[in-house]
């Protein structure tokens, strides 16, 4: 259901998808569902690989431990091939050099232009070891209230997600405050 729901949104989008993928910190959720906590990055891999290859291939069959499905026509293909661009999160070790074989770019959650240092000098040291030719993009959600955008500009980042509210019925306040005080009007 996701490759399709990613492909299509790729399709109406004319290409602009971009999907951000983790294995996910939180022990009770897995729970939640019943799947292991420990295993969450191997099925995380095998529902890439599952992704990838519904994606692009013409008929494709999968064998995992955790999937398994003969094969099946898969319509429509994303616009952008071989995939829409996989930005994936976490800062353990796994995590980084899964973001350096397999992403895009790689999400980092709650830092401030300082806390950031660390975990981007272990993915630039991952996606050394990975051979990669190019740096994955960096997004990352900033800690509450870390608007500093000449620190987010010098730290080596290249998307800040900022969240200028804690609960949804303060959003169009919080958006408003966050545009006066951090937003320059355009010059005329």
């Amino acid at each position: 259901m996701a490759a399709r729901a990613v492909a299509t949104l790729d399709v109406v989008s004319g290409g602009r998808v971009e999907l951000g993928v983790g294995a996910g910190w939180s022990e009770a959720e897995w729970d939640l569902v019943g799947v292991d906590f420990a295993r969450r990055g191997e099925l995380l891999d095998e529902t890439l690989d599952v992704l990838d290859g519904l994606w692009t291939q013409k008929s494709f069959a999968y064998q995992g431990a955790h999937h398994e499905f003969p094969s099946v026509g898969f319509e429509p293909k994303p616009v952008q091939q071989p995939r829409p661009p996989l930005h994936i999160g976490g800062e353990s070790a796994p995590a980084l050099r899964r973001a350096a074989a397999r992403g895009g770019g790689w999400i980092g959650m709650h830092h401030t232009p300082a806390s950031v240092a660390a975990p981007l000098a272990r993915l630039r040291a991952a996606e050394r070891d990975s051979g990669r030719s190019r740096p994955l993009q960096t997004t990352v959600a900033a800690h509450q209230g870390a608007v500093d955008a000449e620190g987010w500009s010098a730290s080596g980042i290249d998307r800040v997600i900022v969240a200028p509210w804690s609960r949804s019925g303060e959003a169009l306040d919080g958006l408003r405050r966050f545009a006066r005080e951090h937003i320059r009007p355009r010059s005329e």
